[in-house]
């Protein structure tokens, strides 16, 4: 009986002692995260400001694809904005723009709802509505994040099965090689959406979907630049391997502190492999509504040490902002940290990119420290004339790189051959031209919309050439 009873015991200990072993295991196993070089964070060489970077411009918020997004819905099959609700779907379009006008937002997080195609395909009705609405919002000069989805509420089967889904990624796939061009002016990024409710990947009344199989298919089905969001980390695991660059992850629920309805947990080996995975890409997220009591307090320095751990583009405007200035005249997060600030001690201390020059007495609001480093914020500096050559340097003090754009030198008239690199955050491009010139022209262009960046320089920007005239910056000097 003792011989057994040791056994036992040694048996419970082995199981103790073994079981954080194959927790960490599991921990460390269920995801697929494809690692990426580290971005570092830190400038590699000093910056020097000689060609004049700006302070805060309004102008540079025109620049496209980065910054405050604000969020839209529309049925198809209707004439109604989300489902359920009577707004009209142009109505939501311009009150979005209206209530965040001082915000200077041209990215709106749109959301198609297929909830009435549910059981079948898109009809005329549905195509002719989509054109239209592409129309709309590319007359508004608005780029959108786009989001197929079927469920709203729980409290009702919306979802649509594979089969149907499948058959509605071939007619979007129809639609899109009919409106290139539009399309291309209009969608920036893409979310995968289509799965559970609003297209998070929860909540579905179906649990047999294939999700290589969607993915493949909306891959195939958008042009093939379009970088694609999925919702959770087990979602972007199961990325088919071919198309595992384009894809990157939204976090919609983004409060400063790990949470269980985030990513995944900050302690897993993971997280950081992911957040540095997606700094590579084009990557998106929101703060809960203001209204929610999950987190009553959203530390600013944490949720801005997040967004820029994730590298964001884009962030979204709609949640813990002024959703319910109207109606109840009250404000949340997002408008109380126009009047916080970071200092550029924090700024430092935690790593954070920034732009010297858009702080105000070596301070920053939070507010304004994402509106101007959310997604790319480039500035040119380092001039350097030589005898027979003349150097200049590229910098991103934004917090992720310009994805899809394509960058052009002209030196006195002519092009001059040169690489396009991937700046991501604290990313830099020396650029050397071997010859002394008088005019430097330095252009990025979009690949499929053909829009351009602004400097964050005192430089003229004209054509979407932003202007380096060294004879007159030199007669400055003297």
């Amino acid at each position: 009986m003792k011989a057994y009873m040791i056994v036992i015991l040694s048996l419970l200990v082995a199981i103790a002692v073994c079981t954080p072993i194959i927790l960490a295991g599991c921990i460390s196993n269920k995801y697929n995260i494809v690692k990426y070089p580290t971005v570092k964070n830190y400038f590699q060489h000093a910056v020097i400001d000689n060609l004049k970077l700006s302070a805060q411009n309004i102008d540079l918020l025109a620049n496209q694809d980065r910054g405050f997004r604000g969020e839209v819905y529309y049925t198809l099959g209707t004439e109604k904005a989300y489902p359920g609700n009577n707004q009209n779907y142009i109505d939501c379009v311009n009150e979005q723009l209206e209530l965040y006008s001082e915000d200077n937002i041209n990215i709106l997080q749109c959301y198609i709802y297929l909830t009435e195609y549910k059981n079948r395909d898109l009809d005329e009705t549905a195509i002719n509505q989509l054109k239209s609405y592409f129309e709309f919002l590319k007359s508004k000069n608005i780029r959108i994040l786009l989001r197929f989805a079927y469920e709203y509420t729980s409290n009702e089967n919306n979802a649509a099965k594979d089969k149907q889904i499948l058959s509605h990624l071939d007619q979007i796939g129809e639609f899109v090689n009919n409106n290139k061009q539009l399309f291309n002016d209009v969608v920036y990024a893409m979310q995968f959406g289509l799965i559970g409710l609003w297209g998070e990947g929860h909540g579905d009344h179906y649990s047999n979907h294939n999700f290589k199989k969607l993915m493949t298919k909306l891959c195939e089905v958008i042009p093939e630049e379009i970088f694609i969001m999925v919702r959770t980390p087990e979602f972007l695991s199961q990325v088919p391997k071919q198309y595992e660059k384009r894809f990157s992850v939204h976090d919609d629920f983004l409060v400063g502190m790990d949470h269980k309805w985030g990513m995944m947990s900050w302690n897993d080996p993971q997280y950081k492999v992911l957040q540095n995975r997606n700094k590579y890409t084009i990557a998106d997220g929101e703060m809960p509504w203001g209204r929610d009591t999950t987190v009553p307090v959203i530390d600013s320095l944490n949720l801005v040490k997040q967004v820029a751990d994730y590298g964001l583009t884009t962030l979204s405007v709609t949640h813990n902002y002024k959703e319910d200035f109207n109606d109840k005249n009250i404000t949340y997060h997002l408008e109380k940290w126009k009047t916080e600030y970071l200092t550029q001690q924090q700024l430092e201390r935690s790593t954070l990119p920034y732009l010297e020059s858009m702080l105000v007495d070596k301070k920053i609001s939070v507010y304004n420290y994402l509106q101007y480093h959310l997604g790319y914020n480039l500035g040119v500096s380092n001039l350097i004339l030589y005898p027979s050559k003349t150097s200049f340097m590229i910098n991103n003090f934004g917090m992720a790189a310009p994805c899809e754009y394509q960058l052009q030198i002209i030196a006195d008239g002519k092009e001059i051959e040169v690489e396009t690199k991937l700046l991501t955050a604290f990313g830099q491009q020396v650029v050397t031209i071997p010859q002394k010139v008088n005019e430097i022209k330095i252009k990025y262009t979009h690949k499929r919309s053909g829009a351009t960046i602004r400097f964050a320089n005192d430089l003229p920007y004209e054509n979407g050439y932003n202007i380096i005239n060294i004879e007159s910056i030199v007669n400055k000097k003297a």
